[in-house]
C-alpha cells in the first residue's frame, strides 16, 4: 500500500484509540448504558452527515445497488483499510461484507478484553446505521462481526419502504 493509504489507516487507528479510551472514562463515569448510548448517538449522527456529503445523488434517490458500490467501493485506501465487497445484490437486498478493520485490529493490539472490543465495535458501527438508515433509507443488520471474533462482518441492507 502507498505511503498515503498507510498514513490513513494509522489516523483509523488512531480514531480506534480515541474511542477506547474516550468509551472507557464515560463508562466510569457514567456507567456502561449511557457511555454506548452517547457515543452511539454521535457516531450514528456522523453516518447520517456522512452519507449526505459522501453518496451520489442516485445512491441517495434509493438505489440500493448504487449504494452498495459505493459502500464497497474499490478505493485502494478503503480496501486497505476494511476490504469491503458486495456478495450479494437484489433490487431489494445487498449483502456486504467486510474482511479487515483497523478499529477492531487496534482495539486488540491495546490489550482490551474480548467483552470491549465487541462493545466497541457495536459502538463504532453507529457510523454505518447512520450512514444507511439515514440518507440512503435502508435498513442494516449485522449478521457477525469482526468485534466478535469472527472473520468478516457482514451487513445485510434492505431497502425500507417508501413513505407516502
Amino acid at each position: 500500500m502507498s505511503d498515503t493509504g498507510e498514513k490513513v489507516a494509522q489516523a483509523t487507528r488512531q480514531r480506534a484509540a480515541v474511542y477506547a479510551h474516550l468509551f472507557l472514562v464515560l463508562r466510569k463515569r457514567l456507567g456502561e448504558a449511557q457511555a454506548i448510548d452517547l457515543m452511539s448517538e454521535a457516531i450514528y449522527n456522523f453516518g447520517k452527515e456522512k452519507s449526505r456529503r459522501n453518496y451520489s445523488e442516485k445512491a441517495r434517490s434509493g438505489d440500493l445497488a448504487q449504494a452498495a458500490r459505493e459502500f464497497a467501493s474499490p478505493d485502494p485506501v478503503k480496501q486497505y483499510q476494511f476490504a469491503p465487497r458486495v456478495v450479494s445484490l437484489t433490487p431489494e437486498e445487498a449483502v456486504i461484507v467486510m474482511s479487515k478493520c483497523p478499529l477492531v485490529d487496534e482495539w486488540r493490539a491495546m490489550g482490551l478484553p474480548d467483552r470491549d472490543v465487541e462493545t466497541l465495535c457495536n459502538v463504532a458501527h453507529s457510523v454505518d446505521f447512520g450512514t444507511w438508515e439515514g440518507t440512503l433509507r435502508c435498513a442494516l443488520c449485522f449478521e457477525g462481526t469482526r468485534g466478535q471474533g469472527r472473520d468478516e462482518c457482514v451487513l445485510r441492507v434492505k431497502k425500507t419502504p417508501a413513505e407516502g
